[in-house]
């Protein structure tokens, strides 16, 4: 039985790994990008949240399941998506699971298709086999200099009668005298920083595997100085890279340190990878 070593592994099957990473950066950087709902606006539709699910579990009468239509207007996913977890957690409804098409254009950032009618509504919630529906517009959802205002309207509907079992209209408003209170960070940034790291460190790895053939050529030569410009290349490669992830120009010394840091560590991979290769060709 021939045992390949990991490096031959990756040569091979690293190129898909590779091009998948580059292909998630691009789509990170030039793809869709949806709004995201300021600390203020979260604080609004957090207060309304409990509301909403007192009248829904007063209205079911003996309906037990539902499924949870993304709502008109929601651009930020946020009311959708908080309504959804507060339902789940309470269990007065077994909500049908988003499907798989709905989950992939989330994971894409595009937006979601809504329903503006009661039929079109109870028709979606019949193909879910749902005993009802639930389904809504967001009528406003808004902060600016003079406060934060939401406003969202909600039904829920049987899809086997068509009745309707609630329709309410909620709104709260928070003065500009609040706004100063309400903090908060932005959850999408961090998550985005850490997927772009991941990323980063995934093609710094690749990169030199997948081209280990090329390496080896170049080492063969036999010359410091094509060494040394190899490991430049690479490494200049790798910190143009975590560079174009930051965005723009370093702003700070914590973002220049990282960009050092980084730097730094491709340089010592691509430094053991090179000398790997001089192995394989002693």
């Amino acid at each position: 039985m021939i045992i390949r070593s990991p490096i031959s592994i990756l040569s091979k099957f690293g190129p898909i790994l590779l091009v998948g990473s580059l292909a998630w950066l691009g789509w990170d950087s030039l793809g869709p990008r949806k709004p995201e709902a300021g600390p203020a606006r979260r604080e609004l539709a957090g207060e309304m949240t409990p509301e909403m699910l007192h009248d829904l579990h007063e209205n079911r009468g003996s309906v037990r399941n539902a499924a949870l239509l993304h709502l008109r207007n929601d651009p930020t996913d946020y009311i959708t998506n908080s309504l959804r977890s507060t339902i789940e957690h309470s269990g007065i409804f077994d909500l049908r699971d988003t499907t798989s098409a709905y989950k992939a254009r989330s994971l894409f950032r595009m937006r979601h298709r809504t329903y503006d009618t009661l039929d079109k509504a109870l028709e979606r919630g019949r193909s879910l086999d749902a005993e009802s529906v639930i389904f809504g517009t967001v009528h406003a959802f808004e902060s600016s200099p003079e406060g934060a205002v939401v406003d969202i309207e909600i039904t829920l509907a049987e899809t086997a009668s068509g009745d309707t079992l609630l329709n309410k209209r909620y709104n709260r408003k928070l003065p500009a005298s609040a706004l100063s209170a309400v903090s908060g960070v932005r959850a999408g940034s961090a998550a985005t920083w850490l997927t772009r790291l991941l990323a980063w460190v995934l093609i710094v790895l690749l990169l030199p595997v997948v081209s280990i053939s090329f390496i080896r050529a170049m080492v063969r030569k036999e010359s410091n100085g094509i060494n040394v410009s190899m490991l430049g290349i690479y490494t200049a490669f790798d910190v143009l890279l975590a560079f174009l992830l930051l965005g723009a120009a370093p702003a700070s010394w914590v973002t220049l340190a990282v960009i050092l840091i980084a730097g730094g560590a491709a340089l010592f991979y691509n430094y053991k990878i090179m000398e790997f290769a001089l192995k394989l060709e002693a």
